[in-house]
């Protein structure tokens, strides 16, 4: 009954803002636009919805393809950093290995090689901009996201920016595991308010798998037919009544989440979400 109680209070601590997971859901799927549309918010459905956006401007690394932009939203008053997903999802969930390597000096602990490597290639001008964004705009919050690929890289920015004093609102859609044990010890320490997207029966979520050592961060916000959602336990190890159930994964559900794809850079209709 105890261990229940506990369980129960860490499930109501969490709150999760639907309406700002829509928007930064947009925000990680505007990261797959051309570069000119981004830098210009001119991405088509999502910019049209969300057209709150200034100062935007992408950083990329050309020889390791990753991509991201950093914002600032006039709504949230808040300093927006997006990573993009991989250029060939299918390709990514492919070649996706189980190695690991150390993280930084303050986490005792291992991460993914391949999304360490990523997030590393465009470090050095996210320190830059970080910089110049924080004079500009010294009052504003943070709120870091990013799809798949992008969602790990965000994960890694968002420890380490938490680490400068900085609180965090983090938003990952259909990111994979980053790190082991321990990276999940240490990141639930920081200060970062986490809300990981899941939808329906996405392949991502599950790789690498569990039984290599990778372990998700908390919060789950599972979207079981799309629609409609569970707010998962914060616990370590993973809720087993979320997407950890799925026990048959596809990639088509990997492709689109609340309405948003990469597609939404053109001009279309947003599907409606009926609640």
């Amino acid at each position: 009954m105890k261990y229940l109680v506990v369980l129960l209070a860490l499930a109501a601590a969490f709150h999760y803002d639907e309406a700002l997971a829509h928007q930064l859901t947009a925000f990680s799927f505007g990261a797959y636009c051309e570069i000119n549309d981004i830098n210009n918010w001119n991405t088509g459905t999502i910019s049209e919805q969300y057209p709150h956006l200034i100062k935007v401007q992408v950083f990329e690394n050309v020889d390791m393809k990753t991509r991201g932009y950093i914002a600032y939203n006039i709504q949230t008053q808040a300093i927006t950093v997006v990573f993009r997903g991989s250029d060939n999802i299918k390709n990514f969930i492919a070649d996706i290995d189980t190695k690991k390597t150390s993280f930084n000096t303050a986490c005792k602990c291992q991460v993914h090689e391949g999304f360490l490597a990523a997030y590393s290639s465009l470090k050095i001008h996210l320190d830059v901009l970080i910089g110049e964004y924080r004079v500009k705009f010294p009052y504003a919050k943070f709120h870091v996201t990013g799809h798949s690929l992008g969602g790990a890289m965000a994960t890694l920015f968002a420890s380490e920016l938490s680490m400068t004093g900085i609180n965090v609102t983090l938003i990952t859609v259909g990111a994979p595991r980053v790190g082991d044990s321990d990276f999940y010890d240490w990141f639930s320490k920081l200060q970062v308010t986490h809300t990981r997207l899941t939808n329906k029966r996405d392949i991502a979520p599950h790789l690498p798998p569990f039984r290599f050592g990778f372990e998700h961060v908390n919060t789950e916000i599972w979207y079981y037919d799309g629609v409609h959602y569970i707010n998962c336990l914060e616990i370590k190890g993973e809720d087993q009544n979320c997407s950890a159930s799925v026990t048959r994964t596809n990639l088509n559900d990997h492709h689109s989440y609340l309405g948003w794809s990469a597609s939404s850079c053109n001009s279309e209709p947003v599907k409606e979400i009926q609640k």
